[in-house]
């Protein structure tokens, strides 16, 4: 299980150098501390998206309103969770509620 954040921009803000550079700082810090999956813009629509590994939903909220990006006003964010399907599953995720507390 994973923790998304779509990072919406708001086209009335347009990034500056400064907030991209503490947007990629951020990502590195959550990088060194093991949070980071991946990340990255999304070509079709202005935002993009980090993939986490966060402990809970309080967790990855901190993250996303942590994002420079968001604290300065440059986006909004949408939290989901991804169940992923892989081997170690045999592709099919457990899509019960009550297993992704």
């Amino acid at each position: 299980m994973s923790d998304l954040i779509f990072l919406h921009s708001i086209p009335e803000r347009p990034l500056t150098a400064e907030a991209v550079d503490q947007h990629a700082a951020h990502l590195a810090e959550l990088d060194d501390r093991g949070k980071l999956v991946m990340a990255g813009p999304i070509v079709e629509r202005p935002g993009g998206l980090i993939v986490l590994r966060a402990e809970s939903a309080a967790e990855a909220k901190a993250i996303a309103e942590e994002d420079p990006l968001v604290r300065g006003a440059y986006g909004t964010y949408e939290l989901r969770t991804w169940l992923q399907s892989n081997r170690q599953n045999d592709y099919r995720p457990n899509i019960q509620p009550e297993s992704h507390k």
